[in-house]
């Protein structure tokens, strides 16, 4: 432990990487919760055309995507920085189609009340149907935290060789390039870029299986 945790700055990687899954699960819970409400409540030209494009999305493999992604944070500048990673993952369509099973399981009678007592779209949102979707939500938000985590081809692309803002997958990787059948260096490294997760895993797996039981009986 002594020898790996020397040899990289563990405390640097756990902030880069931590700072790279706010980011990233503030912006696709954001923009899930929006977008499902959307989907699962509301009435709009071309809802069913945009709603099976998200379906597509998820039926895709996820590496298909990545030469446009850095091709578009490239010309944004955004290469070797946390900004570059985050961008790819503002949004989520998996977190969209569990959020529209979840708000279409919300009795419309919530809404009907509230509109009768003068309440606007966003405070029947605020108010009333976002509170009501914290366990959906805080599973997306753990999902997506894990997802992200262990990603490494997006971040090994999109940060290169810059070491400061590296993250722990690319780092552990690099470290197992440097101590080749050490195996005692290369498990302590996996461990200690697990412990994390496994740790939020514990804490929220009530809320992961109640988010996803309802996501698969809704769906």
């Amino acid at each position: 432990f002594a020898t790996v945790w020397k040899s990289y700055n563990f405390i640097t990687l756990y902030k880069n990487t931590i700072l790279m899954i706010f980011f990233r699960v503030v912006c696709a819970c954001l923009t899930a919760t929006m977008a499902g409400y959307a989907f699962g409540r509301l009435n709009f030209p071309g809802k069913k055309f945009f709603f099976s494009l998200i379906l597509i999305q998820m039926m895709i493999p996820s590496q298909i995507f990545i030469i446009p992604q850095y091709i578009m944070v490239s010309k944004l500048g955004w290469l070797n920085t946390v900004a570059g990673l985050v961008f790819p993952g503002i949004v989520t369509a998996f977190g969209t189609y569990l959020l529209k099973t979840g708000y279409q399981g919300l009795p419309k009678d919530l809404e009907e009340a509230a509109s009768i007592d003068g309440c606007s779209y966003e405070g029947i949102y605020f108010r009333i149907i976002f509170p009501l979707l914290k366990p959906s939500i805080v599973t997306v938000t753990i999902l997506n935290g894990m997802w992200i985590w262990n990603d490494y081809l997006l971040p090994s692309l999109m940060l290169g060789q810059n070491g400061r803002v590296k993250t722990l997958p690319v780092a552990v990787q690099a470290f197992v390039g440097s101590y080749v059948k050490q195996w005692d260096l290369i498990l302590t490294a996996a461990l200690l870029a697990i412990i994390p997760m496994v740790v939020i895993f514990l804490i929220g797996q009530k809320q992961i299986m109640n988010g996803m039981v309802e996501g698969a009986v809704k769906g």
